[in-house]
């Protein structure tokens, strides 16, 4: 990795944009005083991010911008951009080419941009630290800062070797793992003292937790006793329904087909009582053949009657008159028939009887002179009664064959009805034991509906959804059903005997709890953190002993031979300085600790060096190149900027000054800002910087290495 260019645009006296490109190991700046060379290492040292407005010889940012002149205006913001190549990638990225770039407005305001996007100072340090570019910013050393790394203490001088070795990202990285331990010891005091602090308001409701534990167990019994009724109670009622259907709907089938028959048979014994009904009424030809036996048994009498008189007329006619005995024998027989007479219910037979006494009395008034010709009235009474007799005895005969007849008829039909009575009885009572079936299913169907009510009450208190009611297995009876619902009934009357539970008290036990557990989790987390920082920074501090110490020993070698071949002889090192307490005077007693640091040791060839105080200008600008040098070989920097470094050197002490820049240049990109001829001899381009009467810097180049070979050509 090298550093391509330099664009410098609006920068102090450099009014232009302009470019300084660097091809070769070695390029020197030239230049008259005041003409601007020095604004280019000062450009250098602002695009790195130094912050310092005395080491850019100005008071604010404004000052960095180029002010204007009697023939160029001024302008509004100055910029200074750096490309390295990174086709090597030592820079982490995968562009072949790292640009950065600062800018800076009139009102003071500053970006860092790199490869054109806005980035923080702190991401230029961190990238810089990994290429040995430090914030120290030791690999520039200006006009007058030649000597610097001697006259700084050791604590300073120590930093600027870090830088060279590439120790400050470490460091970085240290400072940012020991900041995170700060703020993590501190987060781990702060997440201890909030876990004290809630505990006890977390074991008063603990308490009241403990005590809401039977009611939470008796809310999950509940819940869990509930479900497992609505589950089996479902399958049940479904269970029922089917019973319902199967049992049902038989039974009506059959009641169906019983009610037909019984209608069948019912119309079967209402043709049968029409075919009954049809046949002669038996009371009335028995009261007819009654009647008929009556008026023959009224006709006998009266036949016998009728002789009677026609035989006693007779016999009064011969005698002359009527005998006491005679009339006495007719007043008897009238009497029994007026007695007859009274027993008649019929007005034939009252009529009848009438007649004969009619004629009883007839018989007695009637003289015995008249008997012949009375006989004759009797003799037709009698052909006519005999006649009528023949005929009702005729027709007696005939009703007593028909009713003979109409009685088996009708024993026929009243046998088949009675018959089919029974059976439509049969059917009847078949019908009602089916309709009793049907009864005790509508009567479980009832309890069905109430259950089917009860059910959609229990889940509606209980606030249980359809979800909650399935895949369940039946009661197998009533008891177990019941028990099962006796038990939800024992949990729900526990509950509303202990009365309302307060959930924001639960809510705020849960709440404190999982406050408490995710405090725990944090600060496990945060122990974890803090041991991984622990170790991570005594990995860091033993990364950094290691290779400070090891840094230390290979730039102190390089150290000695540079100074060797610088003045000829004599020897110099560097001692690392362990940090130790002092009395920080006479009169106190306070103690100060003194810093560790790094201390330089020399021994000049010939002369006796106490202290660094004693070195000449001259000897001190070496020695100081020397230990530059030395660090810059050890962990070479992309490039080193020496402003005038060489001003107070002598001829001799110039030439071993070249010799050394011959040999740093193998291992750094130099770019020397300088008078000293000598110096000029050993680049390989040479910028010119003049300035004309517009107070713009300007450019001229000249590629010696290129002048070189042509003038040998």
């Amino acid at each position: 990795m090298y550093l391509k260019s330099l664009t410098l645009s609006g920068f102090k006296s450099f009014g232009r944009t302009t470019v300084f490109e660097f091809p070769t190991k070695v390029a020197a700046i030239v230049g008259p005083n005041g003409s601007g060379k020095s604004n280019v290492a000062e450009g250098i040292r602002w695009v790195l991010g130094e912050q310092s407005m005395k080491s850019l010889r100005g008071k604010k940012g404004e000052d960095l911008i180029f002010n204007g002149s009697e023939k160029a205006p001024r302008l509004g913001r100055a910029e200074v951009k750096l490309i390295f190549d990174n086709t090597k990638k030592q820079f982490p990225f995968e562009f072949d080419e790292v640009i950065i770039s600062r800018r800076v407005v009139r009102d003071g305001s500053n970006e860092y941009l790199l490869n054109g996007s806005t980035v923080r100072l702190k991401d230029i340090f961190e990238l810089l630290s990994k290429v040995g570019l430090g914030s120290s910013q030791h690999h520039i050393i200006s006009q007058g800062e030649v000597d610097r790394i001697l006259w700084a203490n050791p604590s300073d001088r120590q930093a600027m070797i870090e830088d060279a070795l590439g120790l400050r990202e470490f460091y970085m990285k240290a400072r940012e793992s020991e900041r995170k331990l700060a703020e993590t010891e501190f987060n781990v005091k702060q997440v201890e003292a909030q876990r004290r602090e809630i505990q006890p308001h977390i074991k008063y409701l603990k308490s009241q937790a403990d005590k809401m534990k039977a009611h939470e167990s008796n809310v999950e019994e509940l819940a869990q006793k509930a479900q497992e009724y609505a589950k089996r109670e479902k399958a049940s009622l479904e269970s029922m329904t089917k019973k319902f259907v199967a049992s049902k709907n038989p039974v009506l089938e059959e009641i169906r087909k019983k009610e037909d028959e019984i209608s069948k048979l019912r119309g079967e014994v209402q043709r049968e009582e029409r075919e009954f009904a049809e046949v002669p009424a038996r009371k009335k030809m028995n009261e007819e053949l009654d009647r008929l036996e009556e008026k023959r048994r009224s006709l006998e009498r009266e036949l016998g009657k009728v002789e009677g008189m026609v035989q006693g007329a007779r016999a009064s006619g011969a005698g002359g008159s009527v005998s006491h005995a005679a009339l006495t024998q007719v007043i008897r027989e009238t009497i029994v028939l007026v007695d007859e007479i009274v027993q008649k219910d019929s007005y034939e037979s009252l009529k009848s009887g009438l007649k004969d006494i009619r004629m009883k009395l007839e018989t007695i008034i009637r003289s015995p002179q008249n008997a012949e010709a009375a006989d004759a009235p009797f003799l037709q009474r009698k052909d006519a009664i005999t006649k009528e007799l023949g005929a009702i005895e005729k027709i007696i005969a005939g009703l007593k064959i028909q009713k003979e007849e109409d009685e088996a008829s009708r024993d026929d039909l009243m046998a088949d009805l009675r018959e089919r009575e029974r059976a439509l009885r049969d059917r009847e009572r078949e019908v009602e034991i089916l309709k009793q079936q049907i009864r005790e299913v509508e009567f479980t169907e009832l309890q069905y509906q109430s259950r089917v009510t009860d059910f959609a009450k229990f889940m509606e208190d209980l606030r249980l959804v359809e979800e909650d009611a399935k895949e369940g297995s039946i009661f197998e009876n009533d008891a177990d059903r019941a028990s099962l619902l006796r038990s939800v009934d024992r949990l729900r009357l526990k509950l509303e005997e202990a009365g309302g539970i307060d959930p924001a008290v639960l809510q705020e036990y849960n709440e404190t709890l999982e406050r408490d557990a995710f405090l725990a989790r944090e600060l496990e987390d945060l122990k974890k953190a803090q041991e991984s920082l622990e170790r991570l920074l005594g990995e860091l501090h033993g990364t950094l002993k290691e290779r400070f110490s090891h840094g230390i020993e290979k730039i102190s070698q390089e150290f000695n031979e540079i100074f060797k071949i610088v003045f000829g002889g004599g020897k110099a090192a560097l001692e690392y300085v362990k940090p130790k307490k002092i009395q920080a005077d006479e009169m106190s007693e306070e103690i100060e600790e003194e810093k560790s640091g790094i201390e330089v040791v020399l021994d000049i060839p010939r002369k006796r060096i106490r202290s660094l105080e004693m070195l000449s200008g001259g000897e001190r600008a070496l020695t100081s190149v020397a230990l530059l040098f030395a660090m810059s070989a050890v962990n070479p920097p992309p490039f080193l900027v020496l402003d005038e470094t060489d001003a107070a050197l002598d001829e001799a002490n110039s030439q071993r000054y070249g010799d050394l820049l011959e040999r740093l240049a193998k291992k750094a990109q130099l770019i020397v800002i300088t008078h000293n001829r000598e110096t000029m001899r050993h680049a390989g381009v040479l910028y010119g910087v003049t300035q004309g009467d517009d107070a713009i810097s300007r450019v001229l180049s000249v590629k010696l290495e290129e002048a070189s070979a042509y003038a040998k050509a």
